[in-house]
């Protein structure tokens, strides 16, 4: 057996050499830590995971002078890492074993701590025998540089049981109080979610981390509410890539269309940019979260940046038509053109329009011939290879909107307008959730309603007092304040009086106010509460009946 610090390792590992691993060996920052780790597990094939890790600065105690200059740069001042095959059972990695045993349990790891001058990481220990063959298959599945400079302090695990699956509240508590000392944007982001519960104890959250590396990839989140939109209107949703975010994460964003025929969150995804499958996780988290969605989605229509993955829609919602939004199509068409410097690229863009608006599969493979007869290679090449094989997802003539327009850019365009003051206020992860679950208010919900076209409505329905009054109930409903659900169905509302509230019915056409209960009409509250729950808010039946209170 070589003594401990000896560097044996399967495939190509010699003696210590020049950039070698061992015991002494010191680093200035994490970063040429994780560098250095990275070339030297590239060239022995091995792989190692965090076993634990203890931050330079522990939020339970002042730091010392010296270190808060420290911190950003050595992070930590104990790691350990272990072989990934440390206590794992056969049969769960492609591994040749040296030793009959029915655990593996590699005995590999190595450990730095804070050296005596407290401005370095040394190596203190390196065990670096290992009781097995590394499969080289599995080496190259599995091995990702900077995995090390993006860990979030929290074990392994910890982070593999928590991932694809929807966090308890009290898990949530547990993962904060255990990160609270070891990094703080993950505290901070655990505070917020732990908040959610505590407001909304039916909400739905995802954390997604790496496989084997505390590297979080995604966040899947819906509130009750939002649930409770996508069980009411499950017809048509709509899903594209809604915003960029710090630190290498895009938000991902499903909508509802409500019965006023507005854009309706009912799930986000934030999500590290390049993840994969991250269509079907979306869909299927939201599907898990709703389950009684999954055989009344008629249409779902997503970005073109959604594009990899429709085909495995399909499994999630076995009743819905999956396509891609045409007008991004001919934009991504349209720019890449332009990038190839086409020639004639205006006839090639008339051609690509035709192709798409295609009334009839035998008119789309007409402008497909002529296509072929005027577009360089290359070009051809992109459309043939990227788009033509997804024609049944974007071409007009197999589209779920036929003989209507498709009002997913509208509701997008809507939808990131409203995000813009959400998500520039605080640009952490933290500061992005915590942003988003503030939009799924009352107030912010009200600030889109069109009064103006919703009084028309009813002025044109039934002019008279009772218009008018419901005309005029419809612009104050734009104060309205908070909502909560009420016992037994309906809304409680907040007045503008501080301290008085009212509470809108089951049937959200009645309200304790006395305004209703006077006239029997439709008042602010029970308009607010509607937009609330996406329910029409032109109801000729809202309106006392001819020859009644009007006189």
């Amino acid at each position: 057996m070589p003594e401990e610090g000896a560097p044996h390792c399967p495939g190509p590992a010699g003696g210590a050499t020049m950039g070698e691993l061992g015991l002494g060996l010191e680093f200035h920052t994490w970063r040429h830590f994780s560098s250095f780790f990275d070339d030297w597990c590239e060239r022995h094939k091995v792989l190692f995971i965090i076993a634990s890790l203890k931050p330079l600065i522990s939020l339970r105690q002042p730091p010392l002078p010296y270190l808060p200059s420290l911190a950003s740069t050595l992070r930590f001042r104990f790691v350990r890492l272990i072989c990934k095959h440390s206590g794992t059972y056969v049969g769960q990695s492609v591994v040749q074993r040296d030793q009959q045993s029915q655990k593996i349990d590699c005995p590999a790891l190595i450990t730095l701590r804070l050296g005596p001058k407290k401005d370095r990481l040394v190596v203190t220990e390196a065990k670096l025998q290992h009781n097995h063959q590394l499969s080289p298959r599995e080496f190259s599945r599995c091995f990702k540089r900077s995995q090390l400079e993006a860990s979030l302090g929290l074990p392994i695990r910890i982070t593999n049981s928590v991932s694809k699956r929807f966090l308890a509240p009290d898990l949530v508590w547990n993962l904060e109080d255990y990160s609270r000392a070891k990094d703080k944007g993950m505290c901070q982001l655990l505070g917020e979610m732990h908040a959610l519960f505590r407001a909304d104890p039916g909400a739905k959250v995802k954390l997604v981390f790496q496989e084997d590396v505390a590297i979080l990839n995604s966040i899947f989140l819906a509130t009750s509410h939002m649930r409770q939109l996508a069980r009411s209107f499950p017809r048509l949703l709509f899903l594209d890539q809604a915003a960029s975010l710090p630190g290498d994460f895009e938000l991902y964003s499903v909508l509802c269309q409500d019965a006023n025929g507005r854009g309706r969150e009912v799930a986000y995804c934030l999500a590290r940019r390049g993840t994969p499958d991250l269509l079907v996780f979306i869909v299927a988290s939201l599907v898990q979260s709703v389950p009684e969605i999954k055989t009344l989605v008629e249409c779902l229509t997503v970005g073109v940046a959604c594009l990899a993955g429709v085909d495995a829609v399909e499994e999630v919602l076995p009743c819905a038509r999956v396509q891609v939004c045409r007008a991004q199509v001919l934009e991504a068409l349209g720019r890449r053109a332009r990038e190839l410097a086409v020639p004639g690229e205006r006839r090639i863009a008339n051609l690509l329009h035709n192709l798409a608006h295609a009334a009839s599969p035998k008119v789309y493979s007409q402008y497909l011939s002529d296509l072929e007869d005027v577009a360089p290679l290359e070009f051809l090449r992109y459309f043939l290879e990227t788009w033509h094989p997804y024609k049944g997802t974007w071409a007009a003539c197999w589209a779920y909107y036929r003989g209507e327009s498709c009002p997913f850019v509208d509701h997008l365009e809507a939808h990131r307008q409203k995000l813009l003051p959400a998500l520039t206020r605080d640009t952490s992860l933290a500061g992005s959730v915590r942003g988003l679950l503030d939009l799924q208010s009352l107030p912010v919900e009200l600030q889109g309603l069109q009064a103006e076209e919703v009084a028309e409505r009813y002025q044109a329905a039934g002019p008279g007092e009772a218009a008018a009054l419901a005309a005029e109930e419809l612009a104050l409903a734009r104060h309205g304040g908070g909502i909560r659900p009420a016992e037994g169905g309906g809304f409680v509302l907040e007045g503008t009086v501080r301290g008085a509230s009212f509470t809108v019915g089951a049937d959200l056409a009645s309200c304790s106010c006395s305004i209703f209960t006077a006239g029997r009409r439709p008042c602010r509250h029970i308009f607010a509460a509607r937009l609330w729950a996406g329910k029409a808010l032109f109801d000729i039946s809202l309106l006392p009946p001819v020859g009644g209170d009007d006189g």
